[in-house]
């Protein structure tokens, strides 16, 4: 019997059967490339499968494979593996071709199918105690993880799946180590348990939520400590720079259309304004260079991004003593529109004629208030604070002026009317 269980192992018969298996598992065509064995240990080149309409991956390979079969479950029809090992597992989640696309050239090595050779008392299924792999790589539009280890082992009618090490990256996002990442896969959905990312240099993102591989991804993510600066598009990345803490709800079908939705609270610590031209002007205006570049001692704002639509809500932006920002506005495209108040110091408006009487007329918490509008591109917005300033300089430039040619008017009149008066009036 164990040379008939042996014959099998090592025939063209056991790999058909392992590849019909693997393929209704993963709804895939698969080949298995060939084993070799020292007694119940196998090894071989690993195995390949190309994911079928309706699939959750278009192309899956595994490289360099280990196991350690056992026959203790043999009378309950079972291969049993005790554990398994992969060098290097490639995945990519691509969407697999629409049943009406072209069908793919033949591969150039077809392994045997299931055949009448497998004895009808032979074990009719494979089941894995424990996996690991040495280095996983997954693959999706515009980005992936390379590098990560990780260990699978049966649970709850599914997958328990844990990871270390490896990186995250995305098309225009910078990189994100990975620290730990705690998963259950139950086909069609993985559940994210706890995912720990952490940026290069510090800062990490805490990430749980579930991904329905054939609907939609739901993850919730918190930031602590995050560079904010290589999240903005370039042309804020010289005008804005701090550490992001807050949370975000991100959602997007699948397979994904586009970038996906966001929604959340951030809070900016060791912040930086700078570069923005109504600053520059009312540094120029106020004669204060501290409005040029801003140390923020406080800023937060809630936002929701779906498709091209940015909306920001409750804005705060303060250096204290200073200046305080406070608004919502509207990114649709590369156009801005919103709508905000600016409160300022009275000290910042001594040098600037007219500013408390005509523009910051409202005063509480320390500040005197204008409400200010902003629109036009991302990259170089109009507002319609630095008009009013400027025309309530000239404005009481002009009064003072009309005040004093008046009264020279005056004084040259009653100058000249003395004089008439001294001429014309007859002596005594």
């Amino acid at each position: 019997g164990r040379a008939a269980i042996a014959s099998y192992l090592r025939s063209e018969s056991f790999r058909g059967f392992l590849a019909q298996r693997a393929g209704k598992s993963l709804r895939a065509d698969v080949r298995v490339a060939p084993l070799s064995f020292t007694g119940m240990n196998v090894y071989g080149e690993g195995l390949h499968a190309q994911g079928r309409p309706g699939a959750s991956f278009r192309d899956l390979r595994v490289e360099g494979v280990r196991a350690e079969l056992s026959l203790r479950r043999f009378f309950e029809r079972v291969w049993q593996v005790d554990s398994l090992h992969a060098e290097r597992v490639q995945l990519s989640l691509d969407r697999p071709p629409s049943a009406a696309a072209p069908p793919a050239p033949p591969p150039p090595e077809k392994a045997a199918p299931e055949s009448a050779n497998r004895p009808g008392w032979f074990p009719n299924r494979v089941e894995i105690a424990r996996a690991e792999v040495s280095a996983l790589e997954l693959r999706w539009a515009g980005g992936g993880v390379t590098g990560m280890a990780a260990e699978m082992s049966p649970q709850e009618g599914g997958w328990k799946i844990t990871g270390s090490g490896g990186r995250v990256e995305h098309r225009g996002q910078p990189p994100l180590d990975i620290q730990s990442v705690r998963l259950l896969y139950r086909a069609p959905a993985l559940f994210v348990q706890s995912a720990e990312l952490r940026q290069p240099g510090g800062g990490a993102i805490r990430v749980t939520g579930d991904v329905q591989t054939d609907r939609a991804l739901q993850l919730h993510a918190d930031f602590e400590g995050i560079a904010l600066t290589p999240l903005l598009p370039d042309d804020w990345r010289v005008r804005l720079h701090g550490k992001a803490n807050g949370e975000v709800d991100i959602r997007s079908p699948l397979p994904a259309r586009g970038s996906p939705d966001l929604r959340g609270k951030l809070e900016l610590t060791e912040g930086d304004l700078e570069a923005l031209p109504v600053l520059d002007q009312i540094a120029l205006f106020t004669r204060t260079q501290q409005f040029r570049r801003l140390k923020l001692t406080r800023a937060s704002a809630e936002f929701e991004k779906t498709g091209e639509r940015l909306e920001v809500r409750n804005l705060i932006a303060e250096a204290a003593r200073l200046l305080r920002i406070e608004g919502n506005f509207n990114i649709v495209g590369d156009q801005i529109d919103g709508t905000f108040k600016v409160g300022v110091t009275a000290s910042s408006l001594q040098w600037l004629p007219g500013s408390q009487e005509r523009v910051f007329t409202e005063s509480h918490d320390g500040y005197l208030w204008a409400p200010m509008r902003l629109t036009g591109p991302v990259n170089k917005p109009q507002d319609d604070l630095t008009p009013r300033l400027a025309s309530a300089a000239g404005e009481v430039l002009l009064d003072t002026a009309q005040g004093t040619v008046k009264d020279a008017i005056k004084k040259g009149t009653d100058v000249l009317k003395g004089a008439l008066d001294l001429f014309l009036t007859p002596p005594k």
